[in-house]
C-alpha cells in the first residue's frame, strides 16, 4: 500500500460505532493502542488522520528530570520523588486559581 494509494479498505462499524484499522495501516503510520487519531469531516467522507506521535514510556518527571542541575549547583540532589511532589504540588495549585 502506497502512501497515496487508492486501494480502499473496508471495515465493519461495531454497536459503539467502533472501526478496527487493519494492523498493516497501524504499523505504517505508528498508531498504537492509546493513542489518538484525527477525525475529520470532509465533504465526500470521514478523514482519519494519526496524530502526532507522542513521548512514548516518559512521565512528565522523567522529562524534567535534571533539566535544571546547573542551576542547582552546591544545593541538595533532587530525587526524582521530589520533582513528582513539586510537580504535583503546582498543578493542584494551579486548579485551586
Amino acid at each position: 500500500m502506497g502512501a497515496t494509494s487508492k486501494v480502499s479498505v473496508k471495515r465493519k462499524v461495531f454497536p459503539k460505532g467502533q472501526i478496527v484499522i487493519p494492523v498493516a495501516l497501524r504499523k505504517k503510520y505508528h498508531i498504537e493502542i492509546g493513542d489518538h487519531v484525527d477525525v475529520i469531516p470532509k465533504a465526500n467522507g470521514i478523514l482519519i488522520k494519526s496524530m502526532l506521535p507522542k513521548k512514548r514510556g516518559k512521565s512528565l518527571t522523567d522529562s524534567l528530570f535534571g533539566m535544571f542541575g546547573k542551576y542547582a549547583k552546591g544545593k541538595p540532589k533532587l530525587e526524582k520523588a521530589d520533582i513528582n511532589e513539586a510537580t504535583e504540588a503546582g498543578f493542584i495549585r494551579g486548579r485551586e486559581k
